[in-house]
């Protein structure tokens, strides 16, 4: 008898043995292939040896890998669940940890090749044939490319399940510390540090004029999610990091942390005054710059009191009338009462400032002379200068 014929009579040769027949062969040896494969991990990438929960892990990975390959041996349709979901774990946790996937590849890697020597030695014991190794080997290998697989998509997951929750404590953070009310120096400190945000002696609120796509630093702080869009950076702020941003901000003045709140509301306040026309239309605001011009429009109601108190009389003149005395008015107080200056500001003819100045001092009489008073109509007659700009 050939010993082709014999082994087709063999019913334990390969081909007449079924996938049923062929994980039978294999399953007896399950549990020696998972401490082999454990022992070759821990050996390759040490990482995996450590005490505690690192051990018991990897060798439950390894234990739910090796029993579902069988599996899908005898049944290409056994469920993939439980496996899937554990590389899952397993690359979440790598995330978690902070690290990357090269040890849980290296891992994966390991544990193939192991595989692999394995299933030769099985073949040579049972002597299955080369079509029967040929399938062994298209899936383990192909097994082992959805194993990393799902471990990516759960590194992924686990990443941007972090990052969104990092995000939300930075997006907290920057609530607190530009929000109205104080909030303790201790809160701010434990908050920043789980986010891995140095505080700053001083900062610098910034408000953006709608949201921007686009990476920043880590020491700067966001607000995208809020109505109005915010930074909040360290002082002094760095202007090219908001020249790039292609939509106009406002810079707040530089402030102690617990001071954010004031350094923002200026900001907006300042973007709102570019929006109006009051301030230049520039790409980036510094408030530092216009501080006089914040503080005089603050408040325009309180602002238009004043003037109605201050400039009360130049109400008995006519509108055009009106304008060119309050005009010559702030002229004469900030160039000292100098006819030519007047003139030359003005541009008009100094005998034209001679004649609205008698006017001036017959409606304002001795309140010219009152250092108080002038400071006073000066800064009414200013602010309503800068509103007109915006009108």
């Amino acid at each position: 008898m050939s010993g082709d014929s014999a082994r087709q009579r063999d019913p334990a040769a390969p081909e007449v043995r079924g996938r049923a027949e062929l994980a039978a062969l294999m399953r007896p040896a399950v549990p020696a292939l998972v401490d082999w494969i454990v022992r070759e991990v821990w050996r390759t990438v040490p990482v995996y040896a450590r005490p505690g929960s690192y051990g018991h892990v990897t060798r439950q990975g390894v234990e739910c890998a090796v029993v579902l390959f069988v599996d899908l041996v005898e049944d290409p349709l056994a469920p993939r669940d439980r496996l899937y979901e554990t590389c899952r774990r397993l690359g979440a946790g790598e995330a978690h940890e902070g690290r990357t996937l090269d040890d849980l590849q290296a891992a994966y890697r390991v544990g193939t090749r192991a595989g692999w020597g394995w299933i030769m030695r099985l073949g040579r014991r049972h002597r299955l044939s080369s079509a029967v190794m040929a399938q062994l080997a298209e899936m383990l290998f192909g097994y082992a490319d959805e194993l990393a697989r799902m471990s990516m998509r759960g590194h992924r997951e686990a990443q941007a399940e972090l990052e969104g929750a990092q995000a939300g404590l930075r997006r907290r953070l920057v609530r607190l510390i530009t929000g109205p009310g104080t909030v303790p120096a201790a809160v701010v400190n434990e908050l920043a540090a789980a986010v891995g945000w140095p505080v700053p002696p001083k900062v610098a609120a910034v408000a953006v004029e709608s949201v921007v796509d686009a990476s920043f630093a880590p020491e700067v702080l966001t607000d995208f999610e809020a109505p109005q869009p915010l930074l909040l950076l360290p002082a002094p702020a760095d202007a090219r990091c908001l020249t790039g941003l292609g939509v106009r901000v406002a810079v707040g003045p530089p402030v102690d942390p617990s001071a954010g709140a004031h350094s923002l509301r200026w900001a907006r306040a300042a973007l709102q005054l570019v929006t109006a026309g009051a301030l230049p239309d520039t790409p980036v605001t510094w408030c530092a710059e216009h501080l006089t011009t914040l503080w005089l429009l603050a408040d325009v109601e309180l602002a238009d009191q004043v003037a109605r108190q201050e400039l009360a009389p130049l109400a008995q003149f006519a509108d055009r009338t009106r304008r060119r005395l309050g005009e010559t008015l702030l002229s004469w107080l900030e160039n000292g009462g100098n006819s030519e200056k007047i003139a030359l500001d003005l541009s008009v003819h100094p005998q034209t400032v001679r004649y609205r100045v008698r006017q001036l001092k017959q409606a304002f009489g001795e309140r010219l002379d009152d250092p108080s008073a002038r400071f006073a109509m000066q800064a009414a007659l200013r602010a309503s200068t800068l509103r007109s700009r915006g009108a």
